[in-house]
């Protein structure tokens, strides 16, 4: 009963919070996605002005 009770408490407490930390991770993720594409969008376009 008691082993329950702490499973309860555990879960409660920490999956929260595990949802906010993969969030972090995501939006880290997706941030670092966009300076990659940005960085590449500005590769191109100097490739394409000496090409020209």
């Amino acid at each position: 009963m008691e082993l329950a009770i702490f499973v309860a408490i555990f879960a409660a407490l920490f999956l929260p919070l595990l949802i906010i930390l993969s969030g972090e991770r995501w939006r880290a993720a997706e941030d670092k996605a966009r300076a990659r594409r940005i960085a590449d969008a500005r590769m191109n376009a100097r490739l394409l002005r000496f090409n020209i």
